[in-house]
């Protein structure tokens, strides 16, 4: 029983305790999981989102960086950060 709201543009966080959900959420949103049907609706820009995938949800512009991230040594934090999204950058 979650809302959530976000402005484009912004950082948000998410807090709560252990088990409360908040990676299954993110997760739900950046299409990793799928959500079980009739369980709720996420609307992104006004349109409600059925089954996304990763992919398509970094190609909606929703992106979230986990907390437990296998970095590249060699590169700077930036670079980790768009690990995998260069060609979009351009």
């Amino acid at each position: 029983k979650v809302s959530f709201d976000v402005r484009r543009g912004s950082v948000h966080g998410l807090v709560g305790e252990n088990g409360a959900g908040k990676s299954t959420l993110m997760k739900i949103l950046s299409g990793v999981y799928q959500k079980d049907a009739g369980t709720g609706t996420v609307i992104f820009d006004g349109e409600t989102i059925e089954h996304t995938t990763p992919h398509a949800s970094m190609q909606r512009g929703l992106a979230i960086i986990y907390q437990e991230l296998n970095l590249v040594n060699t590169m700077s934090v930036g670079e980790n950060i768009f690990l995998g999204r260069f060609k979009e950058m351009k």
